[in-house]
């Protein structure tokens, strides 16, 4: 509690701020030295405190290498939330940029999160403290500033960047798998003789020996070859968990990523990513035209010859893979041998007579795409179909629908659409009366004004407000009567119509969709003998009831 004592003819506060020291520096700042940046921060706000009594120092909030166009960051997030936990009320930075340099966030902290939380804050050179009247004055004009000089200096880090990749120097944090950082000249690659020699028999294994990158994916993991997010020891790697049971394993993409890779060939290709915006951490991916390839930079692991046979072999692979959500039945398709989801797939390949060949299949995605120990064979589409059509056949031929049963089907929705019709009326004569009694209340206030028994601004406040009310009465009004007015436009005769056609094409399954499928299947699964189980979601009185929805 904030305690205040008379002294002087002036308001004194007794009790101390408790103080949170905010130190931030960015790797765009040019100086990433704790020793010499944050502590040269720290050093002027501790100056900061003593020279002020009524500040308590109550600890630092660090963020070392983190931008100020966007407050992602974990100091600061600590800091808020011990500002929730009322463990801190006055905030002090060395100056505004360190708080941020995003004008619209900046902004919105500043103006409105620190005081509707009572939160002083202090800029010691810019002079920013909100305990004074004019403590923001000029704010607009200086995050605007501190907003330019942020995209200035990223236009200035990403044309240098630029320049360095035309020159043909590596850029990346981290060497590419068969090579490291040359510790002599900067940005520049050296042989790593062991990785090197995988890379070899990648390249042999696909070129001469004809396997498939799938195989070769195979044969390193049974080598117990270390993967080379762990060879590498990748930190965003290091730190998450691998999906996969066994780890960081090798993995068909990552080959034929690497296959494509002309680094091995001693080529530095550059500006493959582009930072979306200076606020944004996101990258785009550009298209090849816009790639910079410096040619001969390092000595090449994979000779000229094998380059181009890898090439053309990954070019004339005359299959490919489409994935697609369009199958209804996608969903509802699980291995029955390991219980993990499908994928469904289609495989396309030109022959030389210039047929398409296409196969549609599901596979198991703990085989397909985790690569786990799942043994179950790929099936075809068609077989999941006709099985599918079969057991929902089978079951309604049980229930025997007649056109008479779906006639009472039909009456019951009109019995639905009449009982609407009723609860949509009595609504309305419950806001009517609403609004009479809102214009009643107008006129009492009205005549309180002209008896002076409330002020002018008194019945301003009242009028507005049941004005407003009445606004949204009469809007909700509105909305019943168009309701209204849809549910007796419908035609009887039409709408049974459809619904006879609606309910044959259900029963009789023709052209069925996901929305159809999805009342009435639960779960279908498939083994390596092609057994198919479908388990429906009905019974004859559940089928009933479905129907009485879908029409």
């Amino acid at each position: 509690m904030v305690i205040y004592s008379r002294g002087g003819g002036k308001m004194l506060r007794i009790n101390n701020y408790k103080v949170a020291k905010y130190l931030r520096l960015s790797r765009d700042d040019g100086d990433d030295r704790e020793s010499e940046s944050i502590e040269n921060q720290r050093d002027i706000v501790d100056s900061y405190i003593k020279e002020h009594e009524e500040l308590e120092d109550c600890g630092e909030y660090v963020d070392d290498g983190y931008t100020g166009t966007n407050f992602n960051r974990p100091g600061f997030k600590k800091m808020l939330e011990d500002i929730e936990n009322g463990k801190i009320d006055c905030i002090i930075t060395k100056d505004l940029s360190r708080f941020g340099r995003d004008h619209i966030d900046t902004g919105y902290y500043l103006e409105r999160y620190l005081p509707t939380n009572n939160i002083r804050y202090i800029a010691i050179g810019d002079n920013v403290d909100t305990a004074k009247p004019d403590g923001l004055q000029f704010l607009t004009f200086k995050l605007s500033f501190n907003d330019y000089y942020a995209q200035d200096i990223s236009n200035k880090i990403k044309s240098v960047k630029n320049r360095k990749i035309e020159k043909g120097e590596f850029q990346g944090g981290i060497a590419p798998y068969g090579y490291k950082k040359d510790s002599e000249i900067k940005n520049h690659l050296i042989i790593d003789e062991y990785a090197s020699e995988i890379v070899k028999e990648i390249f042999d294994m696909y070129v001469n020996k004809g396997m498939s990158t799938i195989k070769i994916a195979e044969k390193l993991n049974e080598r117990k070859i270390e993967a080379p997010a762990v060879y590498l020891k990748i930190p965003v790697c290091m730190k998450r968990k691998s999906k996969n049971p066994e780890g960081y394993i090798w993995q068909s993409p990552q080959i034929a990523k690497m296959l494509k890779n002309e680094v091995y060939i001693g080529n530095i290709v550059g500006r493959k990513f582009q930072k979306i915006s200076h606020k944004v951490e996101k990258v785009r991916a550009t298209q090849k035209d816009e790639y910079v390839i410096v040619k001969n930079m390092h000595e090449p692991i994979i000779d000229e010859l094998t380059w181009r046979k890898a090439q053309d072999k990954l070019n004339k692979r005359g299959t490919t893979i489409i994935r697609t959500n369009n199958e209804p039945l996608k969903e509802f398709v699980y291995c029955a041998e390991c219980g993990g989801k499908a994928t469904y797939r289609i495989r396309k390949s030109v022959r030389k007579s210039g047929y398409i060949w296409e196969q549609r299949t599901f596979i198991c995605s703990n085989k397909n795409i985790h690569k786990n120990n799942c043994t179950c064979k790929p099936i075809e589409e068609n077989i999941i179909v006709n099985k599918v059509k079969e057991a929902i056949k089978e079951e309604i031929e049980q229930v025997g629908y007649t056109e008479d049963e779906i006639i009472n089907i039909f009456k019951l929705a009109e019995e639905k659409v009449e009982s609407k019709k009723n609860i949509l009326k009595k609504q309305e004569m419950q806001l009517q009366e609403k609004v009479e009694q809102n214009e009643k209340a107008m006129e009492e206030v009205y005549t309180d004004k002209i008896k002076k028994i409330i002020s002018a601004d008194d019945f301003g406040i009242f009028y507005n407000k049941l004005q407003k009310e009445k606004k949204e009465l009469l809007a909700k009004i509105h909305q019943i009567e168009t309701e209204l007015i849809e549910l007796q436009k419908d035609n009887n005769e039409e709408k049974y119509l459809n619904s006879i056609k609606l309910a044959k094409k259900l029963l009789t399954l023709e052209n069925p969709t996901k929305e159809i499928y999805s009342n009435l299947i639960k779960k279908i699964e498939f083994d390596s003998k092609k057994n198919v189980r479908v388990t429906l979601t009905f019974g004859k009185v559940q089928l009933q009831e479905q129907l009485k929805e879908v029409i």
